[in-house]
């Protein structure tokens, strides 16, 4: 680790691992929403899960 820049190496590796992590799941869950208004609405509720 440099004394000029620190961790920013890690931390930049970090926050771009957890920027991807955070678009997946948003996809994920824009897919499953999808699958359960197609499938009609009473399987939507069994497929939501608090």
């Amino acid at each position: 680790m440099s004394k000029i820049n620190g961790d920013k190496s890690r931390y930049n590796r970090i926050r771009k691992q957890n920027a991807a992590k955070r678009m997946r799941n948003r996809a994920l869950l824009k897919n499953e929403i999808a699958h359960a208004k197609a499938a009609g609405s009473s399987s939507a509720k069994k497929t939501v899960v608090a």
